[in-house]
């Protein structure tokens, strides 16, 4: 399903809204400082912020999505919709490449934070790609139908680092309990 970006991301006021869904949008520079001074002053509690931060928002922001575009029923379409939503917000390109309900593999050639971060900080030696690795993990939730933190996304290869395409694994952290069948 594609949506109709002319009706669908527009202005209410000062506002930018997506599905009647308000949307923050924020240059490299402050997204990539916003990084920089979560990492340097918190360490990692400030990447696990971040992370959550990104997956609160973004598993939020798609439970609300997909209950408004309903013709989006099947699971391929629903990533196929993820996919497009990340790209036409400006955050980069994301393929879902083997994912189901238990995790799989996620491959980004280009992204937003990282054309940030090279061209304000040059090469990284850890993978930096935060936001994203919390985006993927609330998307996934909604879509697979588990709550949030459900899922632990790791990046196993980052183009900060100078790697040819930023590489995250999604893998269960919590399991649902399974009900026994009487």
């Amino acid at each position: 399903m594609q949506i109709n970006w002319k009706n669908e991301l527009n202005r209410k006021g000062r506002r930018v809204v997506l599905s009647n869904q308000p949307v923050a949008m924020h240059c490299h520079h402050y997204n990539i400082n916003l990084q920089k001074t979560l990492e340097d002053t918190l360490g990692e509690e400030g990447v696990r912020l971040l992370y959550q931060a990104a997956e609160e928002a973004s598993f939020d922001g798609f439970q609300t999505l997909f209950s408004q575009h309903k013709k989006l029923k099947t699971t391929e379409s629903k990533l196929e919709f993820a996919a497009d939503i990340y790209q036409n917000c400006g955050l980069g390109i994301i393929r879902f490449q083997e994912t189901d309900s238990r995790g799989g593999q996620i491959i980004s050639p280009a992204g937003h934070h990282v054309t940030g971060w090279l061209a304000k900080h040059g090469m990284r030696k850890t993978p930096g790609c935060h936001f994203s690795r919390g985006w993927i993990a609330g998307v996934l939730e909604v879509i697979y139908d588990h709550p949030p933190g459900y899922y632990s996304v790791k990046e196993l290869a980052c183009k900060m680092m100078r790697n040819e395409t930023c590489v995250f694994q999604v893998t269960e952290k919590l399991k649902r309990k399974r009900k026994l069948k009487t």
